[in-house]
């Protein structure tokens, strides 16, 4: 077996499954305004504070952030609609 064929998604789901999958992501992850400024500010600020500042640790820690809100952007709207 190659190393390679191993991750090949299609081995392990249907293409119909692959795509809605994927479909099901993308509507999802980064939907609306907030998580979209999140995300870039905390993008433009890891950058800025990682490699013009030289705080690689804070500018690490701000693009987790930026990780979490886009993929965690779902829990995040249900988190403020109960607040």
């Amino acid at each position: 077996m190659d190393f390679l064929e191993f991750f090949n998604p299609l081995r392990h789901f249907s293409q119909a499954e692959y795509v809605s999958f994927w479909q099901y992501l993308f509507s999802t992850i980064l939907s609306g305004f907030w998580a979209r400024l999140i995300a870039s500010i905390s993008i433009l600020f890891s950058f800025w504070f990682g490699v013009y500042r030289r705080r690689p640790a804070l500018g690490a820690l701000l693009f987790g952030i930026a990780v979490f809100v886009s993929y965690f952007g779902s829990l995040i709207k249900i988190f403020f609609w109960w607040f």
